[in-house]
């Protein structure tokens, strides 16, 4: 793997939200901090969220981050 590719994807794990299904990549450096990449669009919920601002605003999506600890505590993601 490239420098760069590690640094964009070093440590990440395909995690899908369980509330709607969208797939995302996510890393855990800690208990406390998540990195996440989303592989498409954002998902109904977070633009609802937005009220017509660009979803990237929105600081998290509660069900998605649900779905990350719930995979964190199954052993499907690890903190690193």
């Amino acid at each position: 793997m490239t420098e760069r590719a590690e640094y964009l994807e070093g440590g990440l794990t395909g995690v899908g939200c369980d509330e709607c299904g969208m797939p995302v990549r996510a890393g855990k450096r800690s208990a406390m901090q998540t990195s996440v990449q989303w592989t498409g669009g954002a998902c109904a919920l977070l633009t609802a969220e937005a009220g017509g601002r660009p979803a990237a605003l929105v600081p998290t999506c509660t069900k998605l981050r649900e779905s990350i600890d719930r995979a964190v505590r199954e052993g499907r993601l690890e903190v690193s």
